[in-house]
């Protein structure tokens, strides 16, 4: 049976155990802790500055506050739904979609907000949308109009040559039309009325009654046989918006309205 003898000082079979001291974050200098946190502050990636366009026509006078146009790269479809989830993304609420006249929609947006739509890979561009207002009187009118639009050539010949022009419609977009006014000899309907959203598009301001007699008018118009309709995007004082004449401009109110109507 053999005895074990535990290793005694000094003696030669003695080893000194080596033991690795421990290290204690807490015993780790204030330095050294701040310059980890600095290294892993450092290391982080940093939050995403969104990126902005230009806005057209941002801050003109006749600017619509709150109010912009959107147009869409042409490769990107256009639909409510695919408006209204871009729109959202940036914040925006969309008012209208175009898809006629314009590749895009009227939204509802802020200035930053506006500014980052337009800077969105699927817009072409971001353009505020502005007040419009009807011309008034022209002083001096020019009464040889309608002899020199029927000639190419100097010196006018004192006649206006027209053409046939029944069957053909025209869309006054304008304040409206006054139908019964007598130089239009009944060849003026009510289309639609996107001021009051219904179909009399009663003019109460004289300007698109105007614009009607220039274009079919017995006495001034150009086309004397032609049957005029009224859109009336402008209100009474003569004023309304781009976008709301791009609306109507597409037609997709009036082809929605019934017939158009004498009444």
């Amino acid at each position: 049976m053999s005895h074990h003898r535990c290793a005694q000082p000094g003696h030669p079979s003695s080893r000194p155990i080596h033991r690795r001291p421990l290290v204690r974050w807490w015993r780790c200098p204030a330095a050294v802790l701040t310059s980890l946190v600095l290294a892993t502050v450092a290391a982080s990636p940093a939050a995403a500055v969104p990126a902005t366009g230009v806005v057209l026509g941002a801050g003109s006078a006749g600017a619509v506050p709150g109010s912009y146009l959107v147009v869409l790269k042409g490769d990107h479809r256009l639909d409510a739904a695919t408006s209204t989830e871009l729109a959202a993304r940036h914040g925006g609420t969309v008012t209208r979609v175009f898809d006629r006249v314009l590749h895009g929609f009227a939204a509802q947006l802020t200035e930053t907000q506006a500014r980052r739509l337009a800077a969105d890979p699927a817009v072409a561009y971001v353009e505020q949308d502005q007040r419009v207002q009807a011309m008034g009187s022209q002083p001096n009118p020019p009464s040889w109009g309608l002899d020199r639009i029927d000639q190419r050539y100097l010196p006018l010949d004192g006649t206006y040559l027209f053409g046939p022009s029944v069957g053909v419609r025209l869309y006054v977009i304008d304040t409206g039309i006054r139908i019964t006014h007598a130089d239009l000899g009944g060849r003026a309907l009510y289309g639609y009325d996107s001021v009051d959203n219904d179909y009399v598009a009663q003019d109460g301001n004289g300007h698109g009654t105007f614009v009607a007699g220039l274009i079919a008018g017995n006495v001034h118009g150009v086309a004397k046989t032609a049957t005029v309709i009224a859109v009336r995007v402008l209100n009474n004082s003569g004023a309304g918006t781009v976008a709301g004449v791009i609306a109507e401009s597409t037609g997709s109110p009036v082809t929605r309205s019934p017939p158009p109507s004498r009444t």
